[in-house]
């Protein structure tokens, strides 16, 4: 397999150190491949992602696993007999992606309201809490990287079913991009998500896992371990997404559920 080529139909995800994973299907958007999608659902799903992402600077192609929507197997990604043109379409041109900055990416999100109607709404401010209209900025990077050996028993407890999917991309953030993802246009624009996500894997060590219909979940190595820490970053997820960490929309709420936690998820209607 060369480096960025995705394997053909019916070929077998070999390079991982726990046995085979395929065989598998190219699925398409407008008449060219996307990316490569095992046929059957892996147990230890987690566990075959690392493996994969280990080889992934000299293969050129990112591993990510497959959230079907509940109730529907399947779905959105396609059958493996069919493509899962529900949320895949043209790859996005990452050089675009370049000029975007994240810092004004989440301030054009802030859904700050006036003095006023801080001053007003008591829910507001509880939900805002402890900041107020004004987006507060990127928080600051954190250097210390989990214990390993948690991160390991981490993706090992990781245990929904999935397919694994593979992509040509230049970085983990870029998979979205690169799949031409659908699921939050109605809000966010892929490409604006994907500088985001860039953002975080630089400063927190976030890797995108999974991927369903209108939600992602991150792999993050860096996560903060205080709720002082945790703070700002809440305020990102909160402009992010429409829910955070399962459903949660109050930023203090948002912190509480990230300290230590090597998993972060996120919705959009």
């Amino acid at each position: 397999m060369s480096a960025g080529v995705l394997p053909g139909d019916g070929e077998d995800l070999t390079f991982t150190r726990i046995g085979l994973a395929g065989p598998g299907r190219q699925h398409h958007s407008q008449g060219g491949p996307v990316t490569w999608i095992t046929d059957r659902t892996q147990t230890g799903a987690g566990v075959h992602w690392a493996e994969v992402s280990e080889k992934a600077a000299k293969t050129g192609l990112r591993p990510f696993l497959l959230a079907d929507m509940p109730g529907e197997p399947g779905r959105p990604w396609g059958t493996p007999a069919s493509d899962g043109d529900e949320v895949i379409s043209t790859p996005l041109d990452t050089t675009a992606i370049d000029r975007l900055d994240a810092a004004q990416v989440l301030g054009g999100w802030w859904w700050g309201p006036s003095e006023e109607e801080l001053a007003e709404d008591e829910d507001l401010r509880t939900m805002l809490a402890p900041f107020g209209e004004r987006f507060p900025g990127l928080a600051p990077a954190i250097a210390d990287e989990l214990d390993p050996e948690l991160m390991r028993r981490a993706l090992y407890q990781y245990t929904r079913h999935a397919r694994i999917g593979l992509v040509p991309a230049q970085r983990p953030a870029d998979v979205l991009a690169s799949l031409g993802w659908q699921g939050a246009v109605n809000s966010r624009p892929t490409a604006e998500i994907t500088a985001v996500l860039r953002s975080w894997e630089d400063r927190f060590g976030a890797r995108l896992l999974e991927v369903g219909f209108a939600d992602i979940r991150l792999l993050v190595s860096r996560p903060p371990c205080t709720l002082e820490a945790a703070l700002p970053i809440a305020a990102e997820h909160f402009a992010f997404s429409e829910e955070a960490h399962g459903g949660l929309r109050c930023i203090d709420a948002i912190a509480r559920a990230m300290v230590g936690n090597p998993f972060w998820d996120f919705w959009w209607d």
